[in-house]
């Protein structure tokens, strides 16, 4: 059975929107429960929090969605591959690993025809 245009674009849409949703609260999740940054370590923390939240506020509106859907893999698929490096096991961390996936799931698929920007 083919999928119809309509039902591909709605997929994606909410795609976008649990991605992007989710992006935003966990960035905002640890920005929240961390203190003001003090050192350089801490500002790059929050740095990288914050832009977790920038991208996942890109992909739900879908305005530079191969951008910032690559910046995210590499923001959530870094810390899982230097775990790897240092020995944690490869299905340590079942969250990260399937937002991961999800993530680049969204970056393959694109942002469909209900996004303000265009692939």
């Amino acid at each position: 059975m083919a999928v119809s245009k309509t039902r591909l674009d709605a997929s994606r849409f909410f795609l976008r929107l649990a991605i992007g949703g989710m992006a935003i609260l966990m960035g905002f999740q640890a920005i929240r429960h961390s203190a003001f940054p003090s050192t350089f370590n801490g500002a790059g923390h929050w740095a990288l929090h914050l832009t977790e939240m920038l991208c996942g506020a890109l992909i739900m509106i879908g305005l530079l969605m191969p951008y910032a859907s690559a910046v995210l893999t590499l923001v959530v698929g870094l810390p899982i591959v230097l775990g790897w490096i240092h020995g944690a096991p490869v299905l340590g961390n079942l969250h990260a690993l399937f937002l991961l996936l999800v993530v680049t799931a969204t970056a393959l698929g694109g942002a469909g025809q209900w996004a303000l920007g265009k692939d």
